[in-house]
């Protein structure tokens, strides 16, 4: 069988969301920092906006040096640049 789908490149917090209440154009990850919700990537190694030696090794690390490899097309939902809601206009 062929593998048709694979979600890559989506974080999700260890309580299950991925984005919080609240969203707005001032705030799009609503009353989430996204800073937290990503910390875990900013802190390995191969992280491509690492300004210092060091980082972490491991899982973690695997995931943020092959992020991008084999991508195929990006499927976004209408929701990623914006809280738009509604009918569209």
């Amino acid at each position: 069988m062929t593998q048709l789908l694979r979600v890559q490149n989506f974080t999700v917090s260890s309580d299950g969301f991925g984005a919080g209440e609240g969203q707005s154009l001032e705030r799009p990850f609503g009353h989430a920092d996204p800073m937290s919700l990503m910390s875990w990537a900013g802190s390995t190694a191969s992280w491509n906006m690492r300004t210092e030696p060091g980082g972490t090794r491991g899982l973690d690390d695997y995931f943020i040096r092959d992020y991008d490899h084999n991508i195929g097309a990006e499927i976004m939902g209408r929701n990623k640049f914006g809280p738009q809601r509604g009918p569209w206009e």
